[in-house]
């Protein structure tokens, strides 16, 4: 028993590197220790050798399209003649690599939902790609691809180059002329881009950016509809506005995320470094410090500042999820941007039911419910992008 759930966790381990290896995400000095260990035991450097180049030629995408059985035979052979409780593990972790693949297929393959008619069918929501749209001062629309790094603009007075799932503006020299630019992250997706002042802005999933090419006079000015976790620029003449609907924030150099969806009730500011100024749509003020969040309920015109733990309203931008006896509702809310997915009630109880813990926000989508479920509370049914909650 001891041995077989050691096993079993460890499995989970390897997996989550995998998927986030795969992805292209950073990995801790921990996870390359475990990856390494891993490549280093059997075939297996051969196992990741295989699937690089398959990303590498055709793409896992056109591989399993043309020969889907093929390519997952690969996979059984290459970690089946493994014998015994060994060949249990890796069989296990060859399989997740097959599932989890899905969405690290679409990451590498072009943006969409994926269709019949290109090899991808899948009744389950996939994690949250990068990708945005740009629209620029003469209204020109650019789409913007995490693998596609490419000069946007480059002038006498301005740079603007999209790489790394980023978009980085550089001022040349000094323009007067004030244009806006728009960043437009869709649902299920997420970007970043740093502005002309150097302050980096983490987009979440449906979110709308408006900010100028270059900031002139003494207020660097930007409008947010959405999630943006912020890191701003140390400038002490030109303070730094973050404007949404409900409130502004005010800062002149500091790290913090502002909330403001259209279909939410509530906006919220929560500060992780630095001092914060926030005035609301009632024209309450708050002086911010670190630690602390003003929330500001939309039917009630009221604000309220309290101390938080600010991991769970920014560790989004980290690739996690946390949540602290945070209700379903909320928790739903969340990962229905992430995932583009429309929630549907069957028991409106259930919405009150609380959750603690933390989520890995590239995790397969089934997985992350599955988690919720064994509570014994409360039973998900997936099918395309709706999932229908009710009491289990």
């Amino acid at each position: 028993g001891g041995d077989y759930r050691e096993n079993s966790q460890k499995m989970r381990e390897l997996e989550d590197i995998l998927v986030d290896y795969f992805a292209g995400d950073e990995l801790s000095p921990e996870e390359s220790r475990v990856l390494v260990e891993w490549l280093e035991q059997g075939n297996h450097r051969e196992i990741i050798t295989a699937l690089q180049g398959m990303h590498a030629g055709a793409g896992i995408r056109k591989s399993l399209r043309q020969d889907p059985g093929s390519g997952m035979s690969f996979i059984r052979y290459r970690i089946g003649v493994v014998q015994g409780k060994r060949r249990f593990f890796y069989w296990s972790v060859a399989a997740c690599l097959f599932m989890l693949l899905g969405p690290v297929v679409l990451y590498f393959g072009n943006f969409g939902n994926g269709s019949a008619s290109d090899g991808v069918i899948t009744s389950e929501p996939v994690a949250g790609k990068s990708y945005a749209q740009l629209k620029l001062a003469d209204g020109k629309e650019i789409p913007l691809y995490a693998n596609r790094d490419e000069m946007i603009i480059a002038d006498s007075f301005m740079s603007v180059e999209n790489m790394n799932k980023t978009l980085v503006y550089r001022k040349n020299k000094i323009n007067e002329k004030i244009e806006y630019n728009t960043l437009t992250v869709p649902l299920g997706a997420e970007y970043n881009v740093v502005l002309a002042d150097g302050t980096k802005v983490y987009l979440n999933a449906g979110t709308l950016l408006r900010y100028p090419v270059v900031f002139s006079g003494n207020t660097r000015e930007v409008y947010l509809e959405g999630e943006g976790y912020f890191e701003v620029a140390k400038d002490s003449t030109k303070r730094f506005e973050v404007h949404t609907p409900e409130m502004t924030a005010v800062v002149l150099g500091t790290s913090f995320n502002v909330k403001s969806y259209a279909d939410q009730d509530h906006a919220a500011a929560t500060l992780e470094e630095g001092h914060l100024k926030i005035v609301c749509g009632n024209r309450a003020e708050y002086d911010v410090y670190p630690g602390h969040q003003v929330r500001y309920d939309k039917s009630t015109r009221e604000a309220a500042m309290k101390k938080v733990d600010t991991k769970y309203y920014t560790f989004w931008k980290d690739g996690y999820y946390s949540f602290n006896e945070m209700s379903l509702e909320e928790v739903m809310e969340i990962l229905s941007k992430w995932y583009n997915l429309n929630v549907f009630y069957v028991d409106d109880e259930v919405k009150e039911i609380e959750f603690s813990g933390r989520l890995k926000r590239y995790d397969d989508f089934s997985y992350l419910l599955g988690k919720f479920e064994e509570t014994g509370a409360v039973e998900f049914i997936i099918k395309d992008k709706t999932v229908t909650v009710k009491k289990k």
